[in-house]
């Protein structure tokens, strides 16, 4: 009698179903991998692509007079403090708010620096204040100058002085010198000379090789040769001022020079200390799920050749001898503010001075000018 052997073996029918599984789990992996490589490029491109397309202005003067000015009601319009008003064509200052209803705010019209303005402009609260240049902003004598960068020539603003110490301003990403304008009417008011400089990528600067921000990386050799500028113009040291990224930017220089005993003192508003804490953030104010964030990072790096963390300043803090005075506004919603503060806890206390306000990015200045000049000024008359 022959015994029957029973076996597990798929049958052809098993064996097609088993080999479509596989398939159909690979093909899901690969669109898997594929979308998530592919929102992590574009999330990539949101911080280091270059962008300098014009601004909108989504609100409307709704009255106007000589000393004030009447716009729809919101959260920017009704804030407190000095802010620009920005129009195609034209730029004004805005005071205190007078008055508010239901749909509307009235504020004090301080100045128009240029342009018309009208009923029914469509305008822009405008965080930097002042536009154009110094002498249109500011009253302020200047000349432009050229920094030889190896990248090429860099324009800058040279505001003269009759101090020894210049000053170096530096502005965030996407921005210009005009940023800078604000911290500029201080120290010209003090007597400092003053640099408002460009680096790459800026318009009327030399573009990077792969035309992306390096977050500061590479961004601070240019600013090291803005300092090279000054000390042989006059300069027997310098102070470094930078706005956000130019806060990244003006702190690895910092970092590069602190051997050379160029740098008399760091001025850090909004600064962007870590880049990887920041990127957290924005992508959870956008929902992004933490594996996109973590691509993104990681194609930010490839991109733009940088390790994201050589610009966590935090883990760099003993590299800074000097003086500190750092601007942080809790309200930001651009950058990690929490960052900053670790960073300040990391410095001896006795040379590093912490000003806070909650008015909003690189907003310090607009909550209180004469408070923020007061501050600045208390930290200069300290060095």
């Amino acid at each position: 009698m022959t015994a029957t052997v029973e076996t597990d073996a798929p049958t052809p029918k098993r064996r097609r179903r088993l080999r479509a599984l596989v398939i159909a789990l690979a093909t899901l992996l690969v669109l898997a991998l594929a979308g998530l490589g592919g929102a992590g490029w574009y999330f990539s491109g949101e911080v280091i692509n270059v962008d300098h397309s014009p601004n909108d202005y989504p609100l409307t003067v709704e009255a106007l007079d000589a000393t004030t000015v009447t716009l729809p009601r919101g959260e920017n319009t009704e804030k407190d403090g000095v802010w620009g008003l920005s129009w195609d064509g034209g730029q004004a200052v805005l005071g205190a708010v007078l008055s508010t209803d239901g749909d509307t705010v009235t504020r004090t019209l301080d100045r128009v620096l240029y342009g018309d303005l009208a009923e029914g402009t469509a305008v822009r609260i405008d965080t930097w204040t002042y536009r154009d240049d110094p002498a249109t902003a500011l009253g302020l004598a200047f000349e432009e100058v050229a920094i030889a960068t190896e990248l090429g020539d860099a324009p800058a603003w040279h505001v003269p002085g009759d101090q020894s110490t210049w000053v170096i301003t530096v502005h965030g990403r996407n921005a210009s010198p005009v940023e800078t304008l604000r911290g500029v009417e201080v120290y010209s008011g003090l007597g400092y000379p003053v640099l408002a400089v460009t680096h790459r990528n800026d318009e009327g600067a030399p573009a990077a090789p792969d035309g992306l921000h390096s977050l500061g990386e590479y961004e601070s050799d240019d600013v090291i040769d803005a300092v090279d500028y000054a000390l042989a113009h006059g300069a027997e040291d310098v102070i470094l001022h930078g706005w956000s990224m130019g806060g990244a930017i003006v702190a690895t220089a910092a970092r590069k020079l602190a051997d050379t005993g160029s740098v008399r003192g760091v001025v850090l508003d909004s600064p962007v200390m870590d880049w990887n804490s920041t990127l957290d953030m924005q992508a959870a104010d956008r929902d992004v799920i933490a594996p996109i964030t973590w691509t993104a990072k990681r194609i930010v790096e490839l991109r733009a050749e940088i390790d994201l963390d050589d610009l966590d300043q935090r883990n760099f803090a003993d590299e800074f001898a000097m003086p500190m005075l750092l601007f942080v506004d809790t309200a930001d919603k651009t950058v990690d503010h929490t960052a900053t503060l670790e960073f300040a806890e990391l410095l001896p206390p006795e040379r590093t001075t912490v000003f806070t306000t909650a008015s909003g990015h690189t907003a310090s200045w607009n909550e209180d000018p004469a408070a923020y000049a007061a501050a600045l000024t208390d930290y200069l008359d300290g060095l």
